[in-house]
């Protein structure tokens, strides 16, 4: 089954992919953040019912890239051109691949934004008595 962890994992794992000379944080940091890196921020997940035993989730995360105090419009340009390509489909530890249906940039406070969603279905069985056998007479 897919969970928001796993998700977060492939999230940060497609920036390690991509970018393995920089740090990738997944939590508030206090300090040794560096131009360059990245903190990976889960902002929201919602949970929609489906028909029978499925569901609708998705999860949002705010990927924020902090970049040198020297070209720092440059890279983050070259950043956003890039991530669409890295984080479009991610890969969970589990395998699972996810397809990123909404990504958007913002440059606010000197710091780069991405703001990327993951949608996706889950199912959960039913638990009870399953039928053995079903007879006509």
């Amino acid at each position: 089954m897919i969970d928001f962890n796993q998700i977060f994992d492939g999230v940060s794992l497609a920036l390690h992919g991509a970018f393995p000379d920089v740090q990738v944080h997944g939590r508030t940091v206090k300090q040794g953040l560096q131009p360059g890196d990245f903190n990976v921020v889960p902002v929201t997940t919602s949970e929609d019912a489906e028909m029978g035993t499925r569901a609708r989730r998705g999860i949002t995360f705010d990927v924020i890239f902090y970049p040198p105090d020297e070209g720092a419009y440059e890279s983050c340009l070259d950043v956003q051109h890039k991530l669409p390509d890295v984080l479009g489909t991610i890969t969970t530890p589990n395998g699972d691949k996810l397809h990123c249906t909404t990504f958007n940039c913002t440059y606010v406070d000197e710091v780069l934004h991405c703001i990327v969603s993951y949608p996706h279905f889950v199912y959960r069985p039913v638990d009870g008595d399953e039928m053995d056998s079903f007879v006509i007479q």
